[in-house]
């Protein structure tokens, strides 16, 4: 009884376009049989037929194995990719590294403690414990300036409120 072989993949049926090869294959043939035959003819009377015939060889395998080598459903030049990628691109040493969002709210705690423990250290010169870092209260130069009021408050463009008030910056209305 006559039976018909059906595979059970799909993904590795390709369409062949002429003589049981696919297009990829017959450009990559085409390719190396033009390079190659073009070398010979070029070379057959400088290098004598046994060299030019080398020579056609050496130019046509390249093509040859792109056209034909393929394995786990990749072509020879995306495996060559992924082998240079992993050899000299990619670093040799991959660390293990998370990001834990618990480390990272444990951090944040930490960097606050610190940050309130910097602010509640006295002044050196007034002993005022408002300040902190040692800065003097009374410096025009350390105080903080005042908020910028929005727009649209009686006529004002945005920011020329906190201008207006400043000690130590000279007021300039040419905004």
């Amino acid at each position: 009884m006559a039976y018909v072989t059906i595979t059970k993949d799909l993904t590795e049926v390709k369409d062949k376009v002429a003589f049981g090869l696919t297009r990829r294959q017959i450009i990559c043939f085409f390719l190396g049989g033009l390079l190659g035959a073009g070398g010979y003819f070029l070379t057959r009377h400088a290098l004598g037929n046994d060299a030019a015939l080398l020579l056609l060889i050496a130019l046509a395998a390249p093509f040859m194995l792109l056209g034909l080598y393929e394995k786990n459903g990749q072509p020879l030049e995306k495996i060559l990719k992924n082998i240079i990628r992993v050899r000299f691109l990619a670093p040799a040493v991959r660390p293990y590294q998370t990001n834990n969002r618990l480390a990272a709210l444990e951090r944040q705690e930490r960097y606050e403690k610190e940050v309130k423990q910097l602010v509640s250290i006295p002044n050196k010169t007034t002993n005022d414990k408002r300040r902190g870092l040692g800065t003097s209260y009374h410096s025009p130069r350390n105080q903080a300036l005042p908020r910028r009021q929005k727009a649209g408050g009686k006529g004002r463009k945005a920011g020329e409120a906190g201008r207006q008030n400043c000690p130590h910056r000279p007021a300039d209305h040419s905004l």
